[in-house]
């Protein structure tokens, strides 16, 4: 055959051959091509310039501090139906409703009957009179219990008379009230501690000596905040109230502010991915009020990475999502927790994936909270000078329609669940570019794609050639010299 006639062949099957010679992904004007069909729009090809990263940079965040605007302050922790309460009853003097008489004084040979006490013979501090002076010369003092001491009969008894009464630990009824003796049934669900305190001294006002009641609530199932730990799309949708959350280990039996199991790691495993599906805590709330990292931090904690981890807040039916190192960085968004708030930690790995002519192809995972395009192709080893276009870097990700109009996009026709196909084209020829790449936030689960270069199918082409008449020219060298 003539050298023309086989280079025209040669070139023919070039040409010819791009169309079979494998490659990953489409070219640079298959994208370009393949966003609309038939006059409809499949999805948006969008080249990034300084407009588009603004317009990115600036859309809103989901934030607690707007969700929630009205939660602001701590609120009043309320009794409410179901609380143990335990009652304490104190009166002014000895032997009234709720306290016993002073021992009485001991009889002299010469009296009959009862007469009233001379000042110098009245009971050592018993109303004002003086106490006698002790061994070292000083007036002896009035018992007094020290500070930790528990408050009891015993230690009042010393100073004259048992003058307080505590009524047992009673729960909440279902009227929403409690029982207190000479007193009835008190109302108390829905009032704050020292609101019943009064209703109870004005009820014992005209019976008792005086009488001041203290009302301390033991236990609360509805003034807490239930918090769970728990891998990515393991836990659905949850509002106060229901009982559709598997797996929670149970509830507090005792209001301590640290669970046993979640402080000691007891029942955790060490590795997130390996611990059970949920498993959470009731956390009773303070007086004086618990932001949310209080209550996570009274909860365990968050046992993967920061990055890692997003916070969970659903309240009275709304739920937001935000990562907690921005829960950590914005004081605004450690709001208040507010009776039966449910806050869920949810372990979700970010990752992007890399196609195409670059040194990696792979599934790589976040390690920080943000990102950029320019740090993800650094990730993937760069683009490939044999083989990638530069002006062919693209990056597939669904954004929701409210991004397309601040972009001056359509949405494309089959846009479903308020989301739409786009598609970014970045043309890394303009050395512009790679500073817009160092700003570009990259998203979990985004796809970067590098086509490859025009000149790289014909090179491919030649390998493939290669393989093929290599030994087959090695053999007709090897006759022609060694004459076969």
């Amino acid at each position: 055959m003539k050298p023309a006639v086989f280079l025209f062949c040669l070139m023919a099957l070039s040409v010819g051959g791009c169309s079979w010679i494998p490659r990953a992904g489409p070219s640079t004007s298959d994208v370009l091509e393949q966003g609309r069909a038939g006059g409809e729009i499949l999805f948006d090809v969008v080249p990034v310039d300084d407009r588009v990263v603004n317009t990115l940079i600036a859309q809103p965040k989901e934030r607690f501090a707007l969700r929630f605007k009205k939660d602001v302050q701590p609120p009043e922790v309320k009794i409410a139906i179901g609380d143990t309460v335990s009652v304490m009853i104190w009166e002014s003097a000895a032997g009234g409703l709720f306290s016993e008489m002073p021992p009485a004084p001991a009889r002299t040979g010469g009296r009959s009957g009862i007469e009233p006490l001379a000042p110098e013979s009245r009971p050592e501090g018993e109303f004002g009179t003086p106490r006698r002076p002790t061994e070292t010369g000083r007036p002896q003092e009035e018992y007094r219990p020290s500070a930790g001491e528990p408050f009891s009969t015993e230690a009042i008894g010393a100073a004259g008379g048992r003058r307080s009464a505590t009524i047992p630990d009673q729960e909440v009824g279902a009227d929403g009230a409690i029982s207190v003796p000479y007193a009835g049934r008190v109302p108390a669900a829905g009032r704050l501690p020292a609101e019943v305190q009064q209703a109870i001294e004005a009820r014992l006002a005209e019976k008792a000596l005086g009488p001041q009641a203290l009302v301390i609530v033991k236990k609360s199932a509805v003034n807490a905040v239930t918090v769970l730990l728990t891998e990515s799309g393991q836990v659905s949708s949850v509002g106060f109230g229901e009982t559709s959350i598997e797996n929670l280990v149970s509830d507090l039996s005792n209001p301590v502010r640290a669970p046993p199991a979640l402080a000691t790691g007891a029942g955790v495993s060490p590795n997130p991915i390996q611990a059970a599906p949920a498993a959470g805590r009731r956390v009773p709330l303070s007086p004086g009020g618990d932001r949310l990292l209080q209550i996570i931090a009274a909860a365990g904690g968050a046992k993967a990475p920061v990055h890692e981890t997003f916070v969970r807040l659903s309240r009275d039916g709304t739920t937001a999502t935000i990562p907690l190192e921005q829960l950590v960085a914005d004081p605004a968004e450690d709001l208040y927790a507010q009776p039966g708030d449910v806050i869920t930690l949810v372990r979700t790995p970010q990752t992007f994936s890399v196609f195409g002519a670059t040194g990696r192809n792979a599934q790589i995972a976040f390690d920080a909270r943000n990102i950029t395009l320019g740090e993800a192709l650094a990730k993937s080893q760069g683009l490939r000078d044999d083989l990638a276009k530069p002006e062919g870097v693209f990056l597939f990700r669904y954004e929701p329609a409210s991004v397309l109009q601040a972009l001056d996009q359509p949405v494309a026709g089959g846009a479903r669940g308020g989301v739409t196909p786009v598609v970014y084209r970045f043309d890394l020829r303009d050395g512009k570019t790679f500073a817009l790449a160092q700003e570009f936030p990259v998203h979990d689960k985004d796809v970067i794609f590098v086509a490859d270069a025009p000149a790289a199918q014909v090179y491919k082409f030649f390998a493939a050639l290669n393989q093929v008449t290599g030994p087959i020219v090695t053999g007709l060298l090897t006759c022609h010299y060694v004459k076969c």
